[in-house]
């Protein structure tokens, strides 16, 4: 990704007007990853200008990324394929708008410790959606069985649970204001190769496979998202113990 450096996620649609607001709002940071990059990146400042005209302050945008992406959990624990593509809508949109907030608040020149906070918590986020997977996989397997209400409930529990953890960190983080990077953002800067990897081990590598293998599933009668949404959760217990080993060693 270091090939980015300096360079606009333009398109051929771009106005001079547009290219200027890029300049201005989306200038590469190692913090990218190629989802956002690449794709969201180009749809993000069209919304950042829609947005500004309509006077919408960057933590309000914020506040429906974080919903959106909380949402998508919800969508996940309903476990059938109209849900699956929910999810993936729900959760890019949400990602979509973590784009739009900042995008906003540098071309309006309104960044505050409100609005890290709120990014903070727009992280805290994922780790419901994380947990919806065990739900999704019970579920789909004959372990539970649940109502829309229900899953609804059981899954607002779960969030509502992090979150009662996860707000006075982000309380935390917001006043200390340590902005170094993740030893682990880091090692995916080095290469394209690592930036690869690190789309497919996230969500946004996971809800663009989903919706491929759901696609497939219509024509072959395989369960094919079950077993992937199992294998991401293996994977995910291996990332998780590298992270740690990696995060330690660099202390």
């Amino acid at each position: 990704m270091k090939s980015q450096i300096g360079k606009l996620p333009t398109t051929i649609f771009d106005s001079k007007k547009i290219i200027d607001y890029r300049n201005i709002a989306q200038v590469y940071s190692a913090k990218e990853d190629l989802w956002s990059w690449f794709i969201l990146r180009r749809i993000s400042i069209y919304v950042t200008i829609l947005f500004i005209k309509l006077k919408l302050t960057p933590n309000m945008v914020s506040w429906l990324s974080f919903l959106g992406i909380l949402s998508s959990g919800f969508f996940m624990v309903l476990s059938t394929p109209l849900s699956f593509f929910l999810a993936f809508i729900s959760y890019n949109v949400g990602y979509l708008f973590d784009c739009v907030d900042g995008e906003i608040a540098r071309i309006t020149k309104r960044t505050s410790k409100k609005g890290f906070f709120i990014d903070m918590l727009i992280q805290a986020a994922t780790l419901p959606v994380f947990i919806s997977f065990i739900f999704t996989l019970l579920i789909q397997n004959g372990y539970l069985v649940l109502t829309i209400w229900e899953s609804f409930a059981l899954y607002g529990l779960v969030a509502f649970t992090i979150m009662s953890l996860l707000i006075p960190l982000s309380y935390q983080i917001t006043l200390s204001k340590e902005m170094e990077q993740d030893p682990v953002n880091k090692i995916r800067a080095k290469s394209f190769l690592f930036s690869i990897a690190g789309f497919l081990l996230g969500l946004p590598g996971f809800y663009v496979t989903l919706l491929l293998l759901i696609i497939v599933e219509r024509y072959i009668e395989l369960p094919l998202t079950l077993f992937y949404i199992f294998s991401f959760l293996i994977i995910l217990v291996l990332k998780v113990c590298a992270r740690l080993f990696i995060t330690l060693k660099s202390i």
